[in-house]
């Protein structure tokens, strides 16, 4: 998609953008977390890392057309693995979604990832979400494993999928 880029974005200066993206994407933040979105969930789009990890290991992006915030993703470099990443999070504002942007966001990260020689990207899918299942497995991800909801998570059932470089 021309004109569609990843631009690096932090909490300090993109907070308030992240916000209204995700207020834009209320549905599957709702879907998320049970509720509307809140600044806690955008706190914990910038600091939450995997076990083992820190903030340092996480990149953040703005998926931009152009002038506008079309979206937002989240990667944990070196997890599970040292040579995994792991995205955390690709939300597309409603506003964008069906042209072919999460295709092309899929993409521009598979191109990063390479330039970085990442050997394989990771993520888990929400059982309750399956047209993002769909979706992933037509960008070439597999299922990799099944992870069921535990009394300490969220409640969600989710399966982890995985895509080699």
């Amino acid at each position: 998609m021309p004109g569609l880029k990843l631009s690096p974005i932090t909490q300090t200066e993109h907070a308030s953008d992240v916000f209204n993206l995700t207020l834009r994407a209320t549905d599957y933040v709702t879907l998320e977390i049970g509720h509307a979105p809140t600044h806690d969930f955008v706190d914990s789009f910038f600091t939450a890392a995997p076990p083992g990890l820190t903030t340092d290991d996480l990149l953040h992006f703005a998926v931009m057309e152009g002038p506008a915030m079309a979206g937002i993703v989240c990667i944990a470099r070196g997890y599970e693995f040292p040579n995994d990443w792991w995205i955390g999070l690709v939300l597309l504002d409603p506003a964008f979604r069906g042209r072919g942007i999460g295709t092309a966001t899929v993409g521009l990260i598979k191109e990063h990832a390479t330039a970085q020689a990442v050997a394989s990207l990771k993520l888990s899918v929400l059982e309750a979400n399956p047209r993002a299942m769909h979706f992933w497995i037509q960008q070439g991800f597999l299922p990799h494993r099944y992870a069921l909801a535990t009394p300490d998570s969220d409640g969600h059932n989710r399966w982890v999928l995985t895509c080699d470089l």
